[in-house]
């Protein structure tokens, strides 16, 4: 099973989300955020194998939470609306 995070500060992207990753077997989200500061916390205490991470949040960008996570020991799964960060989340 893999274990899920999903940080986005948009509600209505993380039912979405939520509710798409609700239909696959293999997936379970364990813990969901709007906010970058109790992400880190929620991620150092479920230890997931995925996160999706939105890109600009309030108090920081994700590149600032990795930063603070290093080293990163799970996936990541990139989603924004903004495209000038594409390239920055493929490095």
């Amino acid at each position: 099973m893999i274990k899920a995070i999903i940080i986005d500060d948009e509600k209505h992207c993380i039912v979405t989300l939520n509710h798409l990753l609700a239909q696959l077997d293999n997936i379970e989200v364990v813990a969901v955020t709007q906010d970058s500061t109790q992400a880190k916390k929620l991620i150092e205490e479920y230890q997931p194998n995925l996160v999706f991470l939105d890109i600009e949040m309030p108090n920081g960008n994700a590149f600032d939470l990795l930063d603070k996570l290093m080293p990163i020991n799970f996936e990541i799964i990139f989603i924004t609306a903004f495209e000038n960060y594409s390239l920055k989340a493929f490095k």
